[in-house]
């Protein structure tokens, strides 16, 4: 073969037509979406980069459903192992070496437990079942205010997983049941059959969306029912292919797939997370989609260069990579560092570095390959090979599937009876308390801040913070051992005295009026005192508490006014939920008067400063010294920025006193994360740790004794 002749070959390949199905304007679609996610989530910016998973969806509905269409219309059948076998290698390699590399990351720089949360995060990424985990700790009040997991991206990849399995069984089913009408030449009938099935799951799938969205927008956000109507869009596109390719090859094709992109992009820009979603909020960006792809559906793609130059094509190319490598990139690297231009720097490069790499020389060459389809050749040392067949390949993967599973079953019943038996050992030392009264250590939590010139040490080291910062985050000691979750009844527990002549106190109010349980439970005995607890989801004592508590409330309400009345109420909520301050603070009012009416003195607790991500980002940044430890926290002016509707209620209510510890949180302008060797919080809900809630029990028993008398 001469030079001429390769040359000639070459050239032939270069001139070669895109492949089958190719459309440059989707694949600079997909560069669109992934950017879009890319700037939200490094930059925060636009408001609406979400939508990027949404555009995601409908064009994954569009290539599956043409792709299945296609083969059965060119070979009279669906082969489900060829359909998979192209999933597999398309999806599966690039998934496992991101989770893979996740995980050793996360147990190298997270603290231990939230490392551990990472790896079960993985492995219901790897069974294709994140969304799932993402809905129910999305809706667990007890991981408000954690940080995200570096996994948390995998929910939108579960999805479209669920969607492949599940479709390509209901298309096959269609098919068997309008196959005597297509035998007969009644083609229509069967694309009739497939449009009305899939509108039906679009029409039920987007009518969920609305009502969970309304109500429930976490479980809406990661929901296989609420999206699945997104997917099924794209496939809608794809079933009224034949119609679509009659549009005239006019200026009519590219105004519809301008039209399209406006849409898409002004989508990023007019929507936010206040935005109701994604009922309705996505369809915006859903039927915009739907548009671009319809436009030259059957034709070749002309004047979209802003989708077919080669920046679009080449993030289009890469954008499942980018997609996998982004989030964990700035999730962990956060742990390392501060969010400083430095940071973003970083960022943006390790994430475009990562997924350029991983596609040209892992990912790509893999789809590419022949691998489950025939023989993997494995060549041993000294020049032997032998063959590992698709079936061995499909084996492995069962077996490995079933060892996820079952440790991750595993992991979750460890879990749970940690809970269990963690809540009723502390609640037995609540009530076992020393007579005398706890001592005060001058150098250890709140007295740091409370007793001055104590002369302590201001050094502080990672090895010697109580609790450890691997523990912190679930440092509650017991706090919640009587609690109404989301949708329950309201308990009532009592701690402390059981004498004849004990102080009658109740403590009401949301979780943070849970975490005053530690510090109470050190003095409650030795102060002869009778503690009722009536804590809860979103149960602020106000009159227009939240819909989900409005009736445990009533009930509670109820007992305090038609009951023996207690000599003293404690009541605390998050500033957080505030709401309009005015509107709170009548609220409040409304629901104390009647009470403190009959004789009972309401004392409310000010809440504690709010916590921003950067103040609990600093305390488990991997490699903090004492000096970087010293600088966690944030001023007061910040801290403070919510206004706390509790006290002006406290002062505008007759019989009801304000107590405030706030100087026992906040040195002059700094309000520190760390308080005399002691974390205070266990996440950015303003959740004090229990350990830190123990060293305020003497201040505490101190002022409100002096408010009772």
């Amino acid at each position: 073969m001469t030079d001429t002749d390769v040359q000639d070959r070459r050239g032939a390949k270069r001139r070669e037509k895109p492949r089958a199905g190719f459309r440059p304007d989707l694949q600079g679609m997909r560069a669109v979406a992934v950017l879009a996610v890319l700037f939200d989530h490094l930059f925060g910016w636009p408001s609406g980069g979400f939508v990027g998973v949404d555009i995601f969806f409908v064009l994954s509905g569009f290539f599956i459903t043409g792709l299945l269409l296609r083969e059965r219309g060119e070979t009279g059948r669906l082969s489900f192992r060829r359909f998979y076998v192209r999933r597999v290698r398309r999806i599966i390699p690039a998934a496992v070496l991101v989770l893979a590399v996740t995980v050793l990351f996360s147990y190298i720089i997270f603290p231990a437990i939230r490392a551990k949360e990472t790896l079960v995060d993985g492995l219901w990424a790897a069974i294709f079942l994140a969304n799932w985990r993402f809905e129910q700790s999305g809706t667990d009040y007890f991981q408000e205010g954690q940080p995200p997991s570096p996994l948390q991206h995998f929910w939108s990849l579960s999805i479209e997983e669920q969607f492949y399995f599940v479709w390509p069984v209901l298309l096959l089913g269609l098919f068997w049941l309008t196959r005597k009408a297509h035998r007969r030449g009644r083609s229509s009938v069967r694309h009739s059959a497939l449009a009305a099935t899939m509108l039906t799951v679009v029409a039920l799938s987007f009518g969920w969306a609305m009502v969970q969205s309304a109500s429930e927008p976490t479980t809406a956000y990661f929901s296989t029912f609420t999206r699945v109507w997104e997917l099924g869009a794209g496939a809608l596109v794809a079933i009224a292919g034949p119609a679509l390719a009659r549009i005239p090859h006019t200026i009519v094709r590219p105004i519809l797939a301008y039209v399209g992109l406006a849409g898409v992009l002004s989508s990023l820009f007019v929507i936010s997370e206040r935005t109701q979603f994604p009922g309705p909020g996505a369809a915006l960006p859903v039927l915009s989609t739907m548009l671009v792809i319809a436009a030259f559906h059957g034709s070749e793609v002309r004047g979209m260069q802003p989708l077919t130059n080669p920046f679009a094509l080449y993030f289009g190319n890469v954008s499942y990579s980018l997609y996998l490598w982004h989030w964990p990139v700035i999730v962990l690297l956060a742990a390392l560092m501060p969010a400083n231009v430095t940071y973003y720097i970083l960022a943006a490069v390790l994430a475009l570095s990562l997924s350029h790499i991983s596609f040209t020389f892992y990912e790509n060459p893999i789809h590419k390959s022949k691998w489950l389809e025939v023989d993997t050749k494995v060549r041993k040392r000294g020049g032997a090979t032998f063959a590992i067949s698709p079936q061995s390949w499909s084996m492995a993967g069962f077996l490995l599937v079933s060892l996820l599973c079952a440790s991750l079953l595993a992991m979750q019943i460890s879990d749970r009876n940690s809970r269990l038996n963690e809540a009723s050992e502390t609640l037995a030392v609540a009530q076992v308390v020393d007579s005398a009264g706890p001592a005060i250590d001058p150098c250890f939590g709140a007295a740091a801040l409370a007793i001055p010139d104590n002369g302590c040490a201001t050094d502080i080291e990672v090895a010697s913070l109580a609790p450890s910062v691997d523990r912190f985050a679930k440092d509650t000691q017991g706090a919640y051992s009587c609690w109404r979750g989301e949708g329950q009844s309201m308990p009532r527990c009592s701690f402390g005295s059981t004498k004849d002549d004990a102080l009658r106190v109740a403590l009401i109010g949301d979780s943070h009026a849970a975490m005053l349980l530690p510090a109470l439970g050190e003095f409650m005995v030795s102060e002869n005192w009778h503690v009722t607890a009536y804590v809860g989801w979103a149960c602020q004592w106000r009159d227009d508490v939240s819909d989900d508590c409005e009736e445990a409330m009533k009930t509670t309400q109820n007992a305090l006014l038609t009951e023996e009345p207690y000599d003293v109420i404690l009541t605390t909520s998050s500033r957080k939920y505030g709401g309009d301050g005015p509107v709170a603070i009548e609220a409040y009012k409304d629901a104390w008067a009647p009470v403190a009416a009959r004789g009972t003195k309401i004392i409310a607790v000010a809440d504690n400063p709010a916590v921003s991500d950067e103040m609990l980002s600093c305390v488990t940044r991997f490699g903090a010294s004492s000096g970087d430890l010293k600088r966690c926290g944030q001023s007061r002016q910040e801290a403070f920025f919510d206004e706390d509707p509790l006290i002006a209620a406290a002062s505008a209510t007759p019989g009801a006193e304000v107590l405030d510890m706030n100087d026992l949180y906040c040195a002059g302008n700094w309000c520190p994360s760390i308080v005399g060797g002691v974390i205070a919080y266990r996440d950015t809900g303003g959740h004090l740790t229990a350990t830190y809630a123990k060293t305020l029990a003497p201040f505490m028993k101190d002022r409100l004794v002096a408010l009772i008398a």
